[in-house]
């Protein structure tokens, strides 16, 4: 059953996501762009860049095995995924920034993904350049099938028919989340027997990565003097990752350089739990937030 999940069921949910999250897009989203200079760079800066270096960081910090501290790098590699443009929406954070920093990441992380990934192999499995054997070609195919190909047929459905997109969007992302959840559940079902043994080995650092790359989240957008709107929507696009990919790429990996793609996802599948409580604290910070300001909009209307 193990072995169906990770070769079948999480590439087909993964594509079910990103189609899906494609047909929330538009060309307008990249157009965008240029209206959040410096949210854009502090977005693109912190899950490029720093998201990975913390992923590698603590996980020498912690000298986690082979496998868990690449899966750590893979999980930290991975775009924020439709999971962050939902909380940004229900924080009542800048959805339009949000969507635009995962649309972008989307297409990026075919290059990134596969970089980070070869690093991480290299130097936590003690592979050199003359053994290590890393399909990159393929990694970069597949990263590309589950990511681009799925969303940009999204996208395609939304220009052609976007009563259509519209109108299935609510009905989808609960399928979609669903399926999210019964993919993980499953995935920790079939691993029960060495769950135990798993869980204090990488539940501390993935809590402690959701939480230091939120707060990081929150430190650029101070230091960038970001609305407190794009602050809230920066810290759930850094904090939250798109697990299901992180997922496929490591079981992809099974057997590369003797390492166990199995192991290599646990960290994604983790994360993908935990995630959620930082989640839940912005919603509540995000929608009080809005309330004050509503309520002082309102009582400087009414002081007019």
């Amino acid at each position: 059953m193990s072995d169906l999940l990770l070769s079948t069921a999480l590439p087909l949910t993964l594509i079910f996501i990103m189609f899906g999250m494609g047909m929330t897009l538009t060309i307008a989203d990249f157009v965008r762009l240029k209206e959040y200079p410096n949210a854009i760079a502090a977005g693109l800066g912190g899950q490029l860049l720093l998201l990975p270096l913390m992923g590698g960081f603590l996980a020498v910090f912690w000298g986690l095995t082979p496998e868990f501290a690449i899966g750590m790098v893979i999980l930290a590699a991975c775009p924020g995924g439709t999971t962050s443009n939902v909380v940004s929406f229900l924080a009542k954070g800048d959805r339009p920034l949000s969507i635009t920093l995962t649309a972008v990441n989307s297409f990026v992380v075919v290059f990134t993904i596969p970089l980070y990934t070869a690093l991480a192999i290299q130097y936590f499995a003690g592979a050199t350049d003359t053994t290590i054997k890393i399909p990159t070609t393929q990694l970069m195919f597949s990263v590309f099938a589950y990511t681009v190909i799925p969303v940009s047929l999204g996208m395609l459905v939304r220009r052609l028919a976007p009563g259509f997109a519209r109108g299935v969007g609510p009905f989808y992302d609960k399928i979609a989340a669903i399926a999210f959840t019964l993919i993980v559940l499953l995935i920790v079902w079939s691993s029960q027997d060495s769950l135990m043994t798993i869980l204090p080995m990488v539940g501390g650092i993935t809590i402690t990565l959701s939480l230091v790359m939120t707060g990081i989240g929150f430190l650029l957008a101070h230091l960038l003097a970001m609305p407190k709107q794009q602050a809230i929507t920066l810290a759930i696009e850094i904090g939250i990752q798109n697990t299901v990919l992180g997922m496929a790429v490591a079981a992809m990996l099974d057997g590369v350089n003797g390492l166990s793609g199995e192991l290599m996802l646990v960290p994604c599948a983790v994360y993908g739990l935990i995630m959620y409580g930082p989640a839940i604290v912005m919603i509540l910070i995000g929608r009080r937030e809005n309330s004050v300001q509503t309520a002082r909009a309102v009582s400087s209307d009414l002081t007019r």
